[in-house]
């Protein structure tokens, strides 16, 4: 879903970018997939992708333990020990299996240098934001952290991003956002009059759910933001 060729950038017209974080930075289906297989190697019963499917369709979310709760009751095991296990090995592999794509730390220090903000707009937690991108070794390099519990809104809101733009300080229209979701991402920052990019290298939603949104760019790896931004 091809918008504009990388090399027709718009130069110096952006002071500052927007980012995602999960899929966008770091491949995280990948961390929670290989979270869900130890899992299952740790309490014997079960397969990995019934596991991964009670997180996707959980009513609590999907970063919340009880989905794990979910899926040992549907196991028949209701033991507190086994839970709270299950969730120490679930907690500790996804973060470990965290790591950023080629080029991530490499980008965000030229554009950081150049004398851009970096601003992230997530719906992850501010406690799991943070402890990605501590873990990445790229928290240093962020000008603002927006995400649900602190901003009072989450994605696809657009209003997420005209606050993350408030912090940052720019205009909207001085903005890159960069995001693999083009329900959650593109569209809103769109709407929000944002320069969008859209990094299909993470974007793990089949055609049929794009509802035919089309990014200013696509990219096809991180680094590809810098012609972009005349960098």
């Amino acid at each position: 879903m091809a918008g504009t060729d990388i090399h027709q950038g718009c130069g110096n017209r952006f002071l500052g970018i927007l980012v995602d974080l999960d899929n966008t930075l770091y491949d995280f289906g990948y961390a929670k997939e290989e979270a869900c297989r130890r899992v299952i190697q740790a309490i014997g019963v079960g397969t990995a992708d019934d596991l991964v499917r009670a997180f996707l369709f959980s009513p609590y979310g999907v970063e919340s333990p009880k989905a794990i709760q979910s899926f040992l009751s549907e196991q028949g095991i209701t033991d507190a020990d086994v839970f709270m296990r299950a969730v120490q090995v679930y907690t500790k592999t996804k973060i470990e299996a965290i790591e950023a794509y080629p080029g991530v730390y490499e980008t965000l220090l030229k554009i950081h240098t150049a004398g851009m903000k970096i601003g992230a707009v997530t719906n992850a937690s501010h406690e799991h934001a943070t402890e990605r991108l501590i873990h990445i070794q790229t928290a240093d390099l962020f000008d603002c952290l927006v995400t649900p519990d602190t901003a009072g809104m989450k994605k696809p809101d657009p209003a997420m991003f005209l606050h993350a733009a408030e912090l940052l300080k720019i205009q909207p229209h001085q903005i890159c956002a960069i995001g693999d979701n083009l329900i959650n991402d593109i569209r809103p920052a769109k709407v929000a009059g944002m320069c969008t990019i859209h990094a299909e290298y993470g974007n793990r939603l089949p055609p049929e759910y794009s509802e035919g949104i089309i990014a200013d760019f696509s990219i096809s790896s991180f680094s590809d933001i810098l012609p972009i931004l005349g960098l």
